[in-house]
C-alpha cells in the first residue's frame, strides 16, 4: 500500500470520529454548576370552605294574627321557609295571636323573652313608642307601592331608631298590603255626619282621626270582631282588604262594604325577632332569615292582589252593598290627618318629625317619578 493510501484512510478515520463525538448527547451540568438544577413545584391544595356549624337554634314566633288570617298563614310560610332553608338548624316554630300571649302584646313579650319574635302591624305598639302609628295604616300616607321602597332604604332603619332600647329588631321585607277596605258596616256613611257617634274598631292613627270626625272609636284584636259586630257592640270596623275580610267571615256580619285609600293608603306586615338572639346566629342563617321573609312577603302581597279581585266579587255575590266614601268625606279624612299630623310633628319627638318628613317628601317624590310614566300606554 502507498503511503498516499495510508495518510488518506488515517483522515478518513479521524473525520469519522470527530462526526461521531458531535451527536453523542451533552451531559448535565452537575447541581451547582451553570444553570441551576430544576426545583419540582409542589401542588397547591385547594382550601377547604369551612362546614356550616353544627349548632342549633329554636326560635317562638308569635305573629298577632287569627288562624283564618292570611297573615298568620303567611307568617307561618316564613317559619317553614326559614327552617327548611337551613336544613333544620335554625328552627322557627309558628304560633296563631294569643297562643302564648297576649295578641298584639308581642313586642313586650319579646323583649323579656317570653317569645322570640313576630309579624305584625307596628302601630299596635303606640303605647310605647308615639312614632309607631307613622309605619302601619297611616291615613293618606304610604301606597302600597311606594311602601316598600321605603321601608327598605329607610323605615326598617327608622323602626329599629325608634325601638332602641327594646330588645327587638326589624328585619327587612315587608308585606305592604294593598288599601284597606275605610268600614265594614251596618250603617251607610254617605255624609261627614253620618261618622258622628259611629261605633267603630280602628287602630293606629285612624283611630285619632276617626275619633275627630266624631266616631266612637275602640280598639281590639281581629278576631273578636265577628262576635263584637254580631253582638252590637260596634256598628263598623277597619280591618284589611276584601281576601283577608272574606277569609274572616266578615260577609255574614257587615251589610255595608265602603271602600277608600284615604285611611289606610297601605298596611305594612313588618317581622321582627329578639336582638340578642338573632345577633348570636351566624351569618349564614341570618342571611336565611333574610332571605325567606323578603321572598314570602313578596308572595304573600302578589297572593293578596290577586286574592282581593275574587274575594270582592264573593262580597257581590253575597249580596253585601259595594260603596265607594262620597269624595267630601274623602276630603274631610284628608284634611283631619294632615291637620294631625302638623300638630303631632311640631309637639312630638324629633325623632317622629323625622319620621313623618321622610314619608312625606318620598311620597311626593315617587309620585312625581309615577306623574312622569302617565298615561299608561293602555290607557
Amino acid at each position: 500500500m502507498s503511503r498516499r493510501v495510508i495518510v488518506w484512510l488515517v483522515s478518513l478515520v479521524a473525520i469519522l470520529a470527530l462526526g461521531l463525538l458531535g451527536c453523542a448527547p451533552e451531559a448535565a451540568a452537575p447541581a451547582g454548576e451553570g444553570e441551576a438544577a430544576p426545583v419540582e413545584e409542589e401542588e397547591e391544595e385547594e382550601a377547604t370552605p369551612a362546614a356550616p356549624s353544627a349548632e342549633t337554634f329554636s326560635f317562638k314566633i308569635q305573629d298577632s294574627f287569627d288562624a283564618a288570617n292570611p297573615a298568620h298563614i303567611y307568617a307561618e310560610k316564613i317559619c317553614n321557609a326559614v327552617t327548611d332553608m337551613s336544613g333544620g338548624r335554625l328552627e322557627f316554630l309558628s304560633f296563631t295571636g294569643g297562643s302564648i300571649v297576649a295578641a298584639t302584646k308581642e313586642m313586650d313579650a319579646i323583649d323579656t323573652g317570653a317569645i322570640d319574635g313576630t309579624y305584625t302591624c307596628t302601630m299596635y305598639n303606640m303605647d310605647k313608642w308615639p312614632e309607631a302609628g307613622l309605619f302601619s295604616a297611616r291615613p293618606g300616607g304610604l301606597t302600597d307601592a311606594s311602601a316598600p321602597v321605603w321601608f327598605e332604604y329607610y323605615g326598617i332603619d327608622f323602626i329599629n331608631r325608634m325601638a332602641e332600647g327594646y330588645d327587638v329588631i326589624a328585619i327587612p321585607g315587608i308585606c305592604p298590603q294593598p288599601p284597606e277596605v275605610f268600614a265594614l258596616s251596618t250603617k251607610d256613611i254617605k255624609t261627614v255626619d253620618d261618622i258622628k257617634g259611629l261605633r267603630m274598631r280602628t287602630s293606629g292613627d285612624g283611630g285619632e282621626i276617626m275619633t275627630r270626625l266624631g266616631a266612637s272609636v275602640v280598639f281590639m284584636p281581629g278576631g273578636e270582631l265577628y262576635e263584637s259586630m254580631q253582638r252590637g257592640v260596634i256598628d263598623a270596623f277597619e280591618y284589611s282588604s276584601p281576601s283577608v275580610n272574606w277569609a274572616m267571615s266578615f260577609q255574614e256580619i257587615a251589610e255595608y262594604q265602603i271602600f277608600s285609600a284615604t285611611r289606610a293608603p297601605s298596611d305594612p306586615l313588618v317581622f321582627y325577632l329578639n336582638r340578642s338572639k338573632w345577633e348570636s346566629l351566624p351569618v349564614d342563617m341570618q342571611a336565611i332569615v333574610r332571605a325567606a321573609v323578603q321572598s314570602v312577603t313578596r308572595e304573600q302581597q302578589m297572593w293578596i292582589d290577586n286574592d282581593n279581585i275574587v274575594a270582592t266579587q264573593k262580597f257581590k255575590d253575597f249580596g253585601c252593598k259595594m260603596i265607594h266614601l262620597p269624595p267630601d268625606v274623602e276630603r274631610a279624612v284628608i284634611d283631619t290627618a294632615n291637620e294631625f299630623y302638623a300638630g303631632k310633628a311640631e309637639s312630638g319627638t324629633p325623632l317622629y318629625k323625622e319620621i313623618l318628613t321622610s314619608q312625606q317628601l318620598f311620597i311626593g317624590q315617587s309620585g312625581s317619578q309615577a306623574a312622569l310614566n302617565t298615561p299608561a300606554p293602555s290607557a
